[in-house]
């Protein structure tokens, strides 16, 4: 998620819980057939089965199309990065988060051009 600092900073504990819980549910919205998982203070891993691995593109895109327009509306904004797990190069679960980690921050920075609070 981008921006909780600032809220918890600006704002309050209580609205940054807030904004956690419509994080996880901007994500649970278009993960419906994934577990979705809060693994840090503002980082959530979502661990795509079924429909939701086969549409990951397209829900991706859905996604970031939605976070783009919550831009300046006091809705969430998060920064997304996807990776697939590739058996034979992937020598474990770490490099395939810190594939999707790099896309990650590779995100924040263009939205954090479109706008975007972020903290660096």
């Amino acid at each position: 998620m981008n921006g909780l600092k600032r809220i918890n900073d600006t704002l309050g504990h209580k609205a940054g819980d807030e904004y956690i819980q419509s994080a996880c549910r901007l994500l649970c919205d278009y993960y419906t057939h994934s577990p979705v998982f809060r693994v840090g203070g503002d980082e959530f891993v979502v661990l795509l089965e079924g429909r939701d691995y086969e549409a990951r593109d397209e829900i991706l895109s859905a996604i970031n199309a939605q976070i783009e327009e919550n831009l300046g509306f006091d809705k969430v904004v998060a920064s997304l990065g996807m990776a697939v797990y590739e058996p034979g190069n992937d020598q474990s679960f770490h490099e395939v988060f810190k594939r999707a980690d790099g896309l990650m921050y590779q995100r924040k920075m263009q939205l954090k051009s479109m706008g975007a609070i972020t903290r660096d």
